[in-house]
Parts: structure tokens; sequence; C-alpha cells
């Protein structure tokens, strides 16, 4: 059988973010309960379940691999917050909805930002935002819409082996979509409309 890292738009490993990092990508990005928040990639939801614990907001999260969209459902549940998280089993590539969102999430490998670039500039509404951890958007198109690069300081627990710095990679990427969408992201069949005043 044909696993899911052979479709040609797989993105990338599983990797879970840290909490520590969760908690300040959501910081960096302001998110609150007025958000729409989506997570390409989603692993076992950890994002979308702080944000709305700890801010309300609504999170939209996609995952291919089955086994972490059953982590991230259970973990949506323990914390009461299942009405504002919805889990999806599918390709974040084919996501036809991202224009209900206010802020994005990925963390993915530089291949992964790739695929997805072009998506997120042609179907998120004009203010949104994106936020990306470790890996930057491709800099040709995304940096002049880079607002913020936020390096923190953690140390990942590595058992009785100690800890390893990672305060190099620990980067957060903010960016915000443009009013007029750039010719290099194409086209599509629907206008979109500036996010309301917040």
């Amino acid at each position: 059988m044909a696993s899911f890292k052979d479709d040609p738009d797989y993105l990338g490993p599983i990797s879970a973010t840290p909490q520590k990092m969760v908690e300040e990508m959501l910081a960096v990005a302001g998110v609150t309960a007025a958000d729409v928040v989506f997570d390409l990639g989603c692993n076992d939801g950890r994002v979308l379940v702080t944000a709305a614990a700890n801010a309300g907001a609504r999170g939209v999260g996609v995952e291919i691999d089955e086994g972490a969209v059953k982590k991230a459902r259970t973990k949506a549940a323990e914390a009461g917050v299942e009405h504002l998280v919805e889990i999806r089993h599918g390709n974040a590539c084919a996501v036809d909805d991202l224009s209900s969102a206010t802020v994005c999430f990925a963390y993915l490998l530089p291949k992964g930002n790739a695929k997805l670039s072009k998506k997120l500039m042609r179907s998120m509404a004009p203010g949104s935002r994106v936020v990306t951890y470790v890996f930057r958007l491709p800099e040709e198109h995304w940096d002049e819409h880079l607002e913020t690069c936020k390096a923190v300081a953690s140390t990942r627990d590595r058992g009785a082996g100690g800890g390893v710095d990672t305060s190099g990679f620990n980067k957060i990427f903010l960016y915000r979509v443009p009013e007029s969408r750039p010719d290099w992201c194409g086209d599509v069949a629907d206008r979109r409309q500036p996010l309301a005043s917040q």
C-alpha cells in the first residue's frame, strides 16, 4: 500500500512544535477570540488547542497522517475546546477555504513552504497573517511582506542526556498578506475581500 509520503503534495516529516514556541507564535501573531486560525500540517493540534484554550480563537487543522489526526482530536476534547477546533484528515495543498482564515500557521521544511506559497497568497484575504516556524516562506516572493522575524532562546529536553540548545533554529516569521495580489501567485476565480476591521 502506498504511503502518504509518496503523495506528490507531501509537505515533509511530522514534527511537533515545542509548546513554548507555540505560545510564542500565538503571541507574535496577536491571536484573539476574533481570529480564525488555520494550521496546515497540524500534527497533534497543539497550536489550535492552545489558541482556543488561551484566546478563545476558532481553529481548523489539516493533517495527512491519520494517527496524528486522532491525537489532535483527542487533545481538543481533553482541553474542552472541541467546539472551537476542527481537525481534518486530508491534504493541506487541497484546502479550499483559506479565505476564511485570519491567521495561518505552518511548520514545514522549505520545500513544503514553497509548495504552499502561491496558495497562501492568492487564497487568504488582504490583512491576514501567515506565521512560519524555523523556515521562512520563499524569500523572493514573501520577504517584502515580512513584518517580524523573532529568534527565541530555548532548550529542548533530551532526558538523561540533558538539554540541546536550539536557540539558533527557533525563529518565528510573521507575514502580512498585501492588499494587492502579486502577479507571481497566479489567479483564482473568486476575488478576495479585505478583512473587516478588528
